[in-house]
């Protein structure tokens, strides 16, 4: 009796690298979707209408609404902030401070932060607005 010669089923090959690069690209998406810093509270900034020039910042200060202060994307008190900005400014005076203030924010509370930063020794202070229309 003479059987046929049976051929290895060939789906299972052509499939397989499918399979391999779908879960690479699910672990690639997991791991860089867990990348992203996300701030402690939310803050709109204020609009503006000149556009300015993004430049890298070493210091980056949040203010909500509701006065509550961030350093670098860490809660802070803001006597502990002033302490510490005061640290990085004895270490390097001519570091830029960066300042993203809620748009709800009252001027005169925005005014007393930025007179605290100046009395602690703050040379270059930047506050960042949104580009609104011209």
């Amino acid at each position: 009796m003479h059987f046929p010669e049976r051929r290895p089923d060939q789906t299972e090959e052509r499939i397989l690298p499918l399979i391999n690069v779908v879960f690479l690209l699910l672990i690639f998406f997991m791991i860089a979707g867990s990348l992203s810093v996300t701030a402690p509270f939310d803050v709109t900034p204020p609009v503006s209408q000149s556009d300015g020039v993004d430049e890298p910042d070493a210091v980056l200060i949040l203010i909500s609404r509701e006065n509550k202060l961030a350093l670098d994307n860490e809660p802070i008190t803001e006597a502990e902030l002033l302490a510490r900005i005061d640290m990085l400014l004895s270490a390097e005076p001519e570091t830029q401070v960066t300042l993203k203030v809620d748009g709800e924010l009252s001027g005169n509370q925005l005014v007393h932060f930025t007179q605290a930063l100046y009395g602690v020794g703050v040379k270059k202070l930047r506050l960042l607005t949104e580009l609104g229309a011209k």
